[in-house]
């Protein structure tokens, strides 16, 4: 199995599983993965008073281990020596354009807006945010 479609396992209830988060309570605002590296914004008690940046790594048998957790803003982006994230709020459903070495990514807003964005790096290069387009 490649790393792409192990990547489809990191989703909502992936990031609270692992995240190690009260499903009761918290809620997943965004999950981003990308060959190997994932990060989830959760809400950790679903009242939006604060945010937790979660960060992932895929082990060689396909697992993921958390290898950072902390509060955040509602948006940045920042590079770490093994992964590039940055996330934020934009209108709901819409397409977030964020630029990273030179290509364009396309991220989609959930439907309350939030979006997050993950991509294996060491350069220590910072995502940016291209564009917004308006979704549905």
């Amino acid at each position: 199995m490649t790393s792409s479609l192990r990547d489809m396992d990191f989703d909502d209830q992936a990031a609270l599983r692992l995240g190690g988060w009260d499903p009761r309570y918290a809620v997943v605002l965004a999950t981003a993965a990308r060959d190997g590296v994932a990060a989830a914004l959760v809400d950790t008690n679903g009242d939006g008073a604060e945010i937790n940046l979660d960060q992932y790594e895929q082990a060689a048998d396909g697992r993921w281990e958390g290898v950072a957790s902390g509060n955040c803003d509602d948006s940045g982006a920042f590079a770490t020596g093994s992964m590039a994230l940055a996330w934020g709020l934009a209108s709901p459903r819409s397409t977030v354009t964020v630029e990273f070495h030179g290509a364009r990514h396309a991220v989609d807003a959930t439907g309350q807006g939030w979006w997050m964005f993950a991509i294996p790096s060491s350069s220590g290069d910072v995502p940016t945010v291209a564009g917004a387009v308006a979704g549905d």
